[in-house]
């Protein structure tokens, strides 16, 4: 990890930019200090000029701001990991403390040696070296600590960052695969009851049955080319339903009627491909498909409370459970469930409920905030 804060390797650019940024907070120290000072001397009754107090405190602190960078560069070619962090702090850390310590030193008594010059007796350059040691060497140590404490912390927070990103990239991959292996299971459960109801016509209405068989081999075109969408524009998934509804006529003839009512701003609207089919296909087996006489099932697409609405009536249908049970039943109703969980988390519905004595409506939301829009067809009118 590297960052233009402390890059590796230290480059004389990004030295003198760490100088430059360094500077504020060190300059924080020096106004501290010396007004702490200043403040200790009045209570006493002793009073230098304003300038001598924030000048030796210049002296202190400033000299870290060439320091700054190097500190970091060691900080950064050593952290303080989980592994290593006890042999790091014996080697280079603490080893760099004590030379930066005694750099800081001479630094900071030369500067005020060459400052007693004028202002004050003049003090032997020596003296204030190990002066600087004794008075400033604690807090030479803890700026040292300090430095590298805050590249080791930045380290961390960036590989608990790294690791959560890696962690919500493993669970869409997990979820992609999940979603995928949902749909797998829908194709072959849709292509075994297709065939199946070919196979019913095969002596009975071999023209039919040929009908439903390329009306079969359309839906597997338009399949393949869904293959690895998530969405696909509502348009497109009635006119798969269209299809499938056609063969679905074939078999049960005059009885059967399928409406779809789809508002033309709905059209546009990006849903999960194969969502409505197992519903139909639902409504088909356990209406017209166990009762006599005629059916009707009708799908509306609509707008409404801030999300894409879809509807699938059933007016044949007799529902004996209800609820969670309801929605359990079968291969359809669970993968339609799990794959809006999956593509739109918990803002999409997908209720199950009787319509009365007979009759049943499975009800589809699809939040707003999770849907994009594309160019859809003219409005669809009522199909058979």
């Amino acid at each position: 990890m590297q960052d233009a804060w402390f890059p590796i390797p230290l480059t004389l650019r990004a030295y003198l930019r760490q100088m430059a940024l360094s500077l504020p907070w060190w300059s924080l120290l020096v106004a501290l200090e010396g007004a702490q000072v200043m403040v200790g001397d009045a209570s006493r009754g002793y009073v230098l000029p304003m300038f001598h107090y924030f000048i030796w405190a210049a002296f202190n602190w400033y000299a870290w701001v060439p320091l700054t960078p190097v500190v970091l560069a060691i900080a950064r070619a050593y952290p303080l990991t989980r592994d290593h962090w006890a042999q790091r702090i014996v080697f280079p850390h603490m080893a760099a403390c004590v030379v930066l310590v005694g750099v800081h030193a001479a630094m900071r008594g030369t500067a005020g040696w060459l400052y007693t010059f004028r202002y004050e007796l003049h003090a032997p350059l020596m003296d204030l070296i190990f002066e600087a040691i004794e008075k400033e060497g604690m807090w030479s140590v803890l700026a040292y600590s300090g430095i590298v404490g805050v590249v080791a912390f930045l380290r961390l927070r960036e590989e608990v960052r790294q690791r959560e990103l890696r962690q919500a990239q493993l669970e869409a991959r997990l979820a992609s695969a999940e979603l995928e292996m949902l749909r797998m299971q829908i194709h072959p459960h849709f292509l075994f009851n297709t065939l199946q109801a070919a196979i019913t016509l095969v002596q009975e209405d071999p023209q039919a049955a040929e009908d439903v068989l390329l009306r079969l081999s359309e839906l597997l075109r338009i399949s393949l080319d869904e293959m690895g969408t998530a969405e696909v524009p509502l348009a497109r998934e009635l006119e798969f339903l269209d299809l499938y509804v056609g063969i679905q006529g074939k078999r049960f003839g005059d009885r059967l009627t399928v409406e779809i009512h789809a508002d033309e701003a709905t059209l546009g609207e990006r849903v999960p491909p194969l969502l409505l089919q197992p519903l139909v296909e639902n409504a088909i087996r356990h209406g017209i498909g166990k009762h006599r006489g005629d059916d009707t099932i009708e799908v509306y697409a609509r707008l409404d409370k801030g999300g894409l609405e879809l509807e699938v009536w059933n007016g044949n249908s007799v529902v004996e459970e209800e609820g969670e049970a309801l929605l359990r039943r079968g291969v359809g109703l669970q993968n339609t469930r799990a794959r809006l969980e999956h593509l739109y988390g918990p803002g999409a519905r997908l209720v199950f409920r009787s319509n009365g004595k007979r009759g049943a409506v499975a009800r589809i939301h699809i939040p707003t905030r999770t849907r994009q829009v594309v160019a859809g067809p003219e409005s669809l009118g009522a199909r058979r």
